[in-house]
């Protein structure tokens, strides 16, 4: 089972059964939904790695003491808080724009 399949791809067999059909607003919508779907996880892996990357390298040192933990908890609390403000504030803006017929 590859990430397509759990991330709603379907197997190549079940994804060249769905665009037989010439409906091109059928096909244009199941597009749509899957650039969806793996830019949700581009945008989730990205989060990760800026994370780890930020809060991380910031926060921890060798050797690990217990007193780091409360650096990478309000670290990743702020980084959590910055990304649902900024994602927000995209999906607004992009639904704002389609209902203007801009996209």
């Amino acid at each position: 089972m590859g990430l397509s399949s759990i991330f709603g791809g379907g197997s190549p067999s079940q994804q060249q059964e769905t665009l037989i059909p010439n409906d091109n607003s059928n096909v244009k919508t199941q597009l749509k939904n899957q650039i969806s779907q793996e830019l949700a996880v581009a945008n989730a892996t990205e989060l990760v790695n800026k994370v780890t990357e930020n809060c991380f390298e910031k926060c921890l040192s060798a050797p690990y003491s217990i007193g780091q933990d409360g650096c990478v908890d309000q670290c990743l609390a702020k980084y959590m808080r910055s990304w649902n403000t900024i994602s927000q504030a995209y999906i607004a803006r992009i639904q704002q724009a389609s209902a203007d017929g801009d996209i």
